[in-house]
């Protein structure tokens, strides 16, 4: 009975936090977004969405960008897509999201298609290549865990991020959104 308690936190706290291959670098899930006033500046990334269309990170200057690296496989990453896609219905132009799959680098983006629609998301799902994963979770978050979701604020700066995800990161992710709408 022991061992089954200590399984069932195992896998609860893996699903609440992220999935990854530096789990033991992931202290506890967070209870706000780590904020960052001054930013840093977003990398550039151009990658090709689903259907074949190269996206450019520099193409939504002037608007509120969310980014979320996930991986298919990722249960945490699954739970945080419907309030990605909940975002991004909510605020119209106003707020672009980017979802941006880590498990089929180097792979043709289409294979993700049918993934996108089991889903239900609307918003560009891209598929990453090695040098813009490393540029985000490398360079700001130091972590090989996923979902890792940055909001970028209009000038191009990550200014909020997480790595993980629980349900209260709604609230938290529309908090930021308004105060970087607002600026």
């Amino acid at each position: 009975m022991r061992k089954l308690l200590v399984a069932f936190l195992a896998l609860s706290v893996a699903t609440f936090v992220g999935c990854g291959k530096e789990e033991t670098k992931v202290e506890k899930a967070q209870e706000e977004v780590r904020k960052n006033e001054e930013g840093v500046k977003a990398y550039d990334f151009e990658l090709t969405d689903v259907n074949g269309k190269k996206v450019k990170l520099s193409d939504f200057k002037g608007k509120v960008v969310i980014v979320q690296f996930f991986g298919t496989y990722c249960p945490p990453c699954r739970m945080e897509m419907p309030v990605l896609e909940k975002l991004y219905k909510d605020y119209g132009g106003k707020v672009v999201v980017l979802g941006i799959s880590v498990d089929y680098m180097g792979e043709d983006p289409s294979k993700l298609k049918p993934f996108v629609k089991q889903m239900g998301v609307t918003y560009p799902v891209l598929v990453s290549d090695e040098r813009t994963w490393q540029e985000y979770a490398a360079r700001i978050t130091g972590l090989d865990s996923i979902p890792q979701t940055y909001i970028i604020d209009k000038e191009g700066f990550v200014r909020y991020y997480e790595v993980g995800y629980m349900p209260s990161y709604e609230s938290l992710f529309r908090k930021a959104v308004e105060e970087l709408l607002r600026e």
